[in-house]
């Protein structure tokens, strides 16, 4: 049995409750191409978000912070 999107990173939406349609703004590298970029070719996969970046709940359309969204899924 897998745990829940919520189980795991302890978040969910403020306004509806939703824990599976949450975005988050996460700062990534990627490889300059010259018909774009590419994430994969990356040498350093990583990502990263603070409590601070933005979130979007898909499901409602309400936008808040990843702190908001931390808090309404229960995060200690």
């Amino acid at each position: 049995m897998s745990e829940s999107v919520k189980g795991i990173w302890h978040m969910a939406c403020p306004n509806c409750g939703d824990c599976l349609r949450i975005d988050v703004a996460a700062t990534v590298f990627v490889r300059l191409c010259r018909d774009g970029t590419d994430v994969f070719a990356a040498a350093n996969g990583d990502h990263e978000w603070t409590d601070t970046s933005a979130a979007h709940c898909d499901t409602c359309d309400h936008d808040g912070t990843v702190a908001s969204f931390a808090k309404a899924g229960g995060k200690p």
